[in-house]
Order: C-alpha cells, then structure tokens, then sequence
C-alpha cells in the first residue's frame, strides 16, 4: 500500500515567513486572510478563466515572493498622509537599493483590504525594466506587468467560492488588463508571465503584426499617462523633431546648413589630427583648454585631454555619418517620411480606440479553434468566449456589448458537436446554435454540469438551459423547414459530453 501524501499547508508556511520576518500582526492576519480567500476561490477562478497557474504553482509565488522580495510591510491606516499618497495607486513598493540586483528586498505598503494585498504582493515580485529599452517596449512590458497584477488579484477580486462578480471599479487599468488577457489566451499563461526585458521582443515575433500595432498603441496611450517622466521626455524629443521637419520643409537651406555644419566638423578632425601627431601642439592646446575652465572642470593631465579629444572625434565621425545621410536624396526623404510618421503616430495616439484592438485580437483568437481537436481543450476554448464576453473594455461595456461573437461561437458549437462534446439538437447548426447560445452568457461558474430541455409552444420551438434543477436561461427559435430534432422534449440531457 502507497504512504499517503501530506497536504501542504501554505497558511502554516507562509505565517512563519511573516513572523520570521518580524512583520506587524496585523500584517500578518492580513495575509494569511488573503491567502485563505485564495485557496477558497482558486478552483472557480481556474475553471472560468482556464489560462491560468496551478493553484500550487500560485500559492508557492506567494510565499515566495513574500519570503525573497518583501523586507518590510506596512499598512496605510484611514484618515492619514500615507492614506492619502496611495488614493490612486493603492499600493506602494519602495526599493532601498534598486540597482542592487542582489538586494530585491522591499517595503510594500497598501491599504488593509486583501484584495488589495495580492495586488501589491504581486507587484513586489516584479522585475524592474531596463532603462535602455525603447519607449514602445516599456509601455508593452509596463502593460503586461500590470495585467498580470489585475489578472492574479481576480482570483479574491472575482471570485467568492461561491459565485463570480466582475467588480468591474476595482479593474485598475482596462487597458492593461485587456493586453495580458488578449497575449494569454493567443500565447499562454506561462509564455506570456515569463516576459521580461530581456525577451520582450518575443511578443513582437509572436502574434499577428497588425495586432501587436493595435496593442503598442493602446500599450503607449496607458504608458504615457502612467509615467509621467518618460511622457516630458518623449514630448522634448518630439518638440525637437517637428523643429527639424519644418527645416527640412527647405529642403535647399537645410542641405546647405548640413553642408556648412560638415565643413566645421571636417576642420575640427583636421585640427584634433595634428594635435595627436604632434606633442607640442597637443601639450599647447591642453593648457590653453584649461586655462579658460573652471577648477572643477579642468582637465587632470594632457593624457586625460587626449583621451577627451579622441572621444570628441569619434563622435564628430558619428555626426558627419549623419549629415553624409541627408546629402544622400534617397536618405534625405527616408528620415523626413520617418519623422513625419513618428510625429503623426503621436499625434493621434490619444484618438486610439481599444475596440479595433479587440476586434484584431478575435480575429487572431478565432483562427486557434482550427488547430484544436481534443475535446478538453475544444471545451476550454469554449469557457474562453464566454469570459471574453464578459471582459470590461471601458465605457461601461462589456466585449460582447461592442463586438459580434456570433461567427466564432457558432464554429465552436459546430466543432464541439462533431468531435462529440456537444449533444446535438438537430440536423442544423443554426438551429443547434441558436437553442445553444445562451451557455456563453450564463455566470454560472461551471458549464460542464448544464443540461438542455426543449418544449414547443406557438409555433416556436424552446431551448430551457438547467444548473440543476435552477432554470439558468431560455432560447426561443422557429423551427427552419427540413429540420429534425434529434432529443426527447420530455426529458432534459446533459449538454456537453
């Protein structure tokens, strides 16, 4: 006989690390409060969303972010200046040592409520973005950090073990939430949560390119907004390119410029040449260099000056490399077109709407029923449309509200009836459909258990879908000529197999 496992006990793992880190009591029944809603709702939240972590493989991020990543946590009490600071962004992570990469411990501060503490929890144990990306990587890698905040605290957010919600309020950036939830269901859980500077572009490589344009857009539009200094930043930047596309309008004047500007640098490297061939030269301008500085600017040594001179031609090299570009005709209409673009992209980035997102990424989701042919994951697909239904995309709207899920339902229902997962209704997809529709609008939690009764009444033919023995909803259709139904109207059947 095999010795029986041992449950692990999270809440006893996870209440040593708080008291060995000496955190406050009430921190610590906070997040063993969080925990137990977790563990509690988790097999809801798994069967809807589907796209997930195991419950084991999440509870263990918990600990371990909370052990590795959490030095110190405090608790933004009501009616104070810390109350105050977090009103927006609820919670707060501070790093001692940023650029320490062997210190990523932390002090997390948030409001008392657990929903909040799994959102901050998560947040804590997030890798910093690289300064050198570009500004269009940031905003992707910020977004999907982000969703994956909103997605992780859906679990107590959502989800009560009992029922689910969408507390749609609580939603902390649709934008974001809708990028991680879209790059989830196209490329997975576990491809989309190991994203990090260092592979960014693989979601660039990997989805459909007019999606990824839709999504950079909605990824910047939320980005410049949420970091402000990287917003100052990119509009200097941009102050500086209409000034140059306008000079560029004079074609003739700005060539000339360059020209006379190539002629200066040109003169420079001949006179940087000669100093570093002659000594006397060299020792002559290094003194007469000095003498016009201010001590804290003076050169240490003629060999520091020289080294300082070597690095002014190299860039002088750079920048004659560039003037070289816009003598270049060819060259010259690339980089104004460029600069035209990069300006008109900004302009009307605020005018980007998050439905053509939306309707893209349904396009690319759809093509994905074609490659599933087991009935487990035809079914999974199938609680995938319904909790894209539901998804929050602004405005006091819902996905479904805005965009048609009629084609991509339709298909399901007819590969689910073919690999016989779904009972079929009749000899006619349409039929089957529209007695079948309503299972993408239950909040039900579990659609396996549904069942299907039929009745007929004034001509028209009733699809009654059950949770039990609890009428959930009801479809209404007239019978199309030439149809048979192929179930017993006295008898209600399980409507997945």
């Amino acid at each position: 006989m095999k010795p029986r496992l041992l449950k692990r006990d999270y809440n006893q793992e996870l209440e040593e690390i708080a008291e060995s880190k000496r955190f406050e009591k009430e921190a610590q029944n906070l997040l063993l409060s969080m925990l137990y809603k977790v563990e509690g709702a988790y097999d809801d939240y798994e069967t809807v969303k589907r796209e997930v972590p195991s419950k084991e493989k999440f509870l263990e991020n918990i600990l371990y972010i909370v052990k590795e990543y959490c030095k110190e946590i405090v608790i933004a009490k009501p009616n104070t200046e810390l109350e105050k600071e977090l009103s927006l962004s609820r919670c707060k992570i501070l790093e001692e040592e940023p650029e320490n990469n062997y210190n990523k411990e932390q002090k997390v501060i948030f409001f008392p409520n657990e929903k909040v503490v799994l959102y901050s929890i998560i947040k804590a144990g997030i890798e910093n973005i690289k300064s050198n990306l570009s500004i269009e990587d940031k905003a992707m890698l910020t977004a999907i950090q982000i969703g994956k905040c909103i997605a992780y605290s859906e679990v107590i957010r959502d989800f009560n073990g009992f029922s689910w919600s969408i507390v749609s309020n609580e939603i902390e950036s649709i934008e974001c939430n809708l990028i991680y939830t879209d790059l989830i269901y196209l490329l997975g859980e576990e491809v989309v949560s190991n994203i990090n500077s260092s592979n960014i572009e693989k979601i660039k490589n990997s989805i459909d390119e007019e999606l990824y344009k839709e999504m950079q857009k909605i990824a910047l539009k939320f980005y410049l907004e949420y970091d402000k200094k990287q917003k100052e930043i990119l509009y200097s930047e941009l102050e500086k390119d209409k000034i140059k596309f306008k000079n560029m309008e004079k074609q003739q004047e700005f060539i000339e410029n360059i020209s006379n500007n190539k002629k200066h640098k040109l003169k420079r490297i001949k006179e940087i040449d000669e100093m570093l061939n002659n000594s006397e030269m060299l020792r002559k301008e290094y003194i007469e260099t000095n003498s016009k500085l201010s001590n804290e600017q003076k050169v240490f040594s003629i060999s520091h000056y020289e080294e300082k001179i070597q690095k002014e031609r190299k860039q002088l090299l750079q920048e004659i490399e560039e003037c070289n570009k816009y003598q270049n005709p060819i060259e010259f209409v690339k980089i104004k077109n460029d600069l035209k673009n990069k300006i008109d992209y900004y302009k009307n980035l605020q005018d980007t709407d998050i439905t053509n997102m939306q309707k893209e990424f349904l396009r690319c989701f759809s093509k994905k029923l074609e490659t599933l042919s087991e009935k487990q994951e035809i079914l999974s697909y199938i609680y995938k449309i319904r909790y894209l239904k539901f998804l929050d995309i602004g405005n006091n709207q819902k996905m479904k509200d805005v965009i048609s899920f009629e084609n991509v339902e339709k298909e399901a229902i007819s590969k689910g009836i073919a690999k016989e997962l779904i009972t079929p209704i009749s000899n006619n997809i349409d039929t089957d459909y529209n007695l079948l529709k309503s299972i993408f609008e239950t909040k039900n939690i579990s659609l396996d258990e549904l069942l299907i009764g039929l009745k007929a009444k004034d001509g028209k033919l009733i699809s009654e879908i059950y949770d039990g023995d609890i009428l959930d909803s009801t479809n209404y259709i007239i019978l199309p000529a030439g149809s048979n139904v192929q179930i017993r109207k006295t008898k209600k059947v399980k409507i997945f197999n």
